[in-house]
């Protein structure tokens, strides 16, 4: 079972770990809260009943705290040398935009920097209360912490903790692919060995959509349709734009086929025609889905010969007969209506099990 995921950054560590943060064993806690400090629900509250009175005596001579910023009190009875109080929510704005949470983010770091501390656990900022998508929150928080550990010069070891209600530790592997799909930038500084119970090996989670880049228009359509089940975390999605300039795209598309659920080949006369596609994309994961289990929806874009291919043998994700080309804007839009809640059907099922 995954409960922890790390990231190394020379000397210092980002770890995205399922667990209470009341429990962490850092010299910081960060607690998300209002300007009035009232510590009134979730992590904040949690944190006020581990720590008792004195956290609260020593939040009340610090009221009110501008939004923003981030508020620094004993630790009472925690472990934790400090508690640092982000100030996310204002009496009339109850949810932190994602500014806020990058802001705050950044503000906790600095201030670790300048206590001297070489440890500090965060919740997901906004991820409560505010309702952010989890995998966003924590993504909006690496890009700011990542780079603060890359440039530190104290090696410092940072966690994110991810307890939810609504997420069970079952759910904590598709959480990590739906991260992933976010900041695949990380994949270089992931640890070849994990913590104990860390991510199982093999696990396939990702939605992969295979295109050629003169369709690129067609992927757009079709990623914008799916955007909803993104951000609700119902689907983490893996296409070759993910890839950032300077990194080795063969090995980053590779990495994504090994993780790779459900495949959706979005099927032209270009698509089939491309001799990458066809040995270094469509080859792996058409043995894939007959010794792996991964499962295959196509989508034909245009008119073209998929009945000479091996696609053939696989469920088309609509009516094949009537390519998305030849269909009105109106029928286009509810073609991919269907071919979403296909994608969404097929990666509901149960995950084959790794090679």
């Amino acid at each position: 079972m995954a409960k922890q995921l790390t990231y190394q950054f020379g000397e210092s560590r980002l770890t995205l770990a399922f667990g209470d943060i009341v429990d962490a064993d850092a010299q910081v806690i960060v607690s998300s809260d209002d300007a009035y400090l009232s510590m009134g629900g979730g992590v904040s509250a949690a944190i006020r009943q581990a720590a008792g009175d004195d956290i609260v005596l020593d939040a009340a001579k610090k009221i009110p705290a501008a939004v923003g910023s981030v508020v620094v009190t004993t630790a009472g009875r925690l472990s934790a040398q400090y508690v640092f109080h982000a100030i996310t929510r204002s009496p009339d704005e109850a949810n932190p935009s994602a500014e806020i949470v990058r802001n705050a983010t950044q503000r906790c770091m600095f201030l670790a920097d300048a206590l001297g501390v070489d440890s500090i656990a965060f919740p997901a900022l906004g991820a409560g209360y505010a309702r952010f998508p989890l995998d966003r929150v924590a993504a909006e928080m690496a890009r700011v912490i990542a780079p603060a550990l890359t440039t530190g010069t104290t090696p410092m070891q940072v966690t994110i903790y991810l307890m939810d209600n609504a997420l069970r530790e079952v759910d904590f592997i598709p959480f990590i692919a739906r991260f992933a799909a976010r900041v695949p930038e990380f994949a270089e500084h992931e640890t070849d060995t994990p913590a104990p119970g860390a991510q199982r090996q093999g696990a396939r989670d990702n939605i992969f959509i295979s295109y050629s880049h003169k369709n690129a228009d067609w992927l757009e359509r079709l990623q914008t349709m799916l955007k909803p089940l993104v951000r609700n975390n119902t689907i983490a999605v893996w296409d070759d734009r993910q890839i950032k300039p300077g990194r080795r795209w063969r090995e980053e598309i590779e990495r994504a086929l090994r993780s790779t659920k459900v495949a959706v080949f979005l099927v032209s006369p270009e698509f089939l025609a491309s001799e990458f596609i066809t040995e270094d994309e469509l080859g792996p994961l058409l043995e894939a889905a007959e010794t792996q289990g991964v499962s295959i929806l196509w989508v034909c874009l245009s008119a073209c010969l998929y009945d000479e291919t091996g696609i053939e043998a696989y469920q088309a994700a609509h009516d094949q007969s009537r390519p998305l080309d030849s269909l009105t804007p109106a029928e286009r839009n509810a073609a991919l209506v269907g071919i979403c809640r296909e994608i969404k059907k097929a990666a509901a099922t149960e995950s084959p099990a790794g090679s």
